[in-house]
């Protein structure tokens, strides 16, 4: 239980840290919460089978007329839609794209741009042709449903990202400022821009069933001793 109020309390410290990083006059920075919450979260636990649902975050102190975010759940080893994922853990379902007022959105599956193994995902966009938006406040981009296919209670953490490719124009995170500069929330190196950790649980009904287990154990225990 200590050990539980300690990993508690190290969460939330660090999504207060992270809150307090992300002011209007930030660079690029892209982020990840619970769906219908806004604070950013750095592990999600998740039970054998479980769809979950997360959100995409985005903020710049500068006006944008397009944004992407390349969310990976998986890894790849090939560029864009070509690609396969190679772990299997976790399944994209659905993706909900919330684009600000006069922009569209668009989503695409396959792998980040890089070299050797990368992440595999959803390349998420927002763009407006014709004009741009205030995200200094901060926008919710999508939202996201993934499924816990593979990963087993015993297992590490498994990483869902935002990744950031240092170059090119697709298959990465990056904005654009009117009229097409862009701008990299990692400055032009590659690397994970974000990273959320998903941490592997028993089911609710086996954590139960494991309870009574040890309910019954102790009870013919207690019984064998009176006997």
């Amino acid at each position: 239980m200590k050990g539980l109020r300690i990993w508690l309390t190290a969460g939330i410290a660090s999504a207060t840290l992270m809150l307090l990083s992300l002011s209007p006059a930030s660079a690029l920075q892209f982020w990840i919460t619970k769906a219908g919450e806004t604070t950013p979260i750095t592990e999600l636990t998740v039970a054998p089978g479980e769809e979950f649902q997360i959100s995409v975050w985005v903020q710049h102190g500068n006006r944008v007329n397009s944004v992407i975010a390349m969310l990976g759940y998986d890894r790849a080893t090939a560029l864009g839609t070509s690609a396969l994922p190679l772990d299997g853990k976790i399944e994209g379902v659905t993706v909900e794209v919330l684009p600000p007022s006069g922009f569209t959105g668009a989503v695409q599956k396959g792998g980040a741009r890089g070299t050797g193994p990368r992440p595999y995902g959803y390349s998420i966009l927002i763009a407006n042709v014709s004009g741009d938006a205030d995200i200094s406040a901060g926008l919710r981009m999508a939202n996201v449903t993934l499924k816990n296919v593979g990963l087993m209670p015993g297992d590490s953490p498994y990483p869902v990202v935002i990744w950031d490719a240092g170059l090119g124009g697709s298959w990465t995170s990056l904005a654009t400022e009117p009229p097409s500069t862009p701008v990299r929330p990692l400055g032009g190196q590659s690397g994970e821009a974000y990273r959320l950790n998903l941490v592997p649980v028993p089911e609710p009904g086996g954590l139960m069933a494991l309870a009574t287990g040890i309910v019954g154990l102790a009870g013919m225990a207690l019984r064998r001793r009176r006997a």
